[in-house]
């Protein structure tokens, strides 16, 4: 079987980041595994989330080389709702690109909130049948 294990994000700001995913990565499951200064790592299901402090701290431009973006997933469009309702809405500063939308030009039954991290990163809480 091959899944992937892990994934580090770099953050500029890492307290700023971790208010951030904190509630996002909890209410989706995640659990705190591993925490040091600038470093803090998230698990579910075997996969490793991990957020350390960038060496690089330039502003970070979307569409440039490197991930477009993340995206998690769940297990009902009643779901994607909660997500939004309870934690993106609730959040003092997120960038929301869409509430949550039907988007059959990806698939059928493809359903979304798409939104941002502090450092620009597009994130989505996803639902497909």
């Amino acid at each position: 079987m091959t899944a992937i294990h892990h994934l580090a994000i770099d953050v500029s700001d890492f307290d700023r980041s971790s208010k951030f995913y904190d509630p996002l990565l909890s209410w989706l499951g995640f659990q705190k595994a591993m925490e040091d200064t600038g470093f803090v790592g998230y698990v579910k299901d075997g996969f490793l989330l991990v957020l350390r402090i960038a060496q690089d701290k330039s502003e970070p431009v979307h569409g440039a080389a490197g991930i477009h973006h993340l995206s998690f997933s769940v297990d009902s469009r009643e779901a994607v709702n909660q997500f939004y309702n309870e934690v993106l809405l609730k959040m003092d500063a997120v960038e929301i690109e869409d509430p949550p939308v039907d988007c059959p030009e990806y698939m059928e039954g493809f359903y979304a909130t798409f939104f941002y991290d502090p450092d620009g990163i597009k994130l989505e809480v996803t639902y497909t049948p």
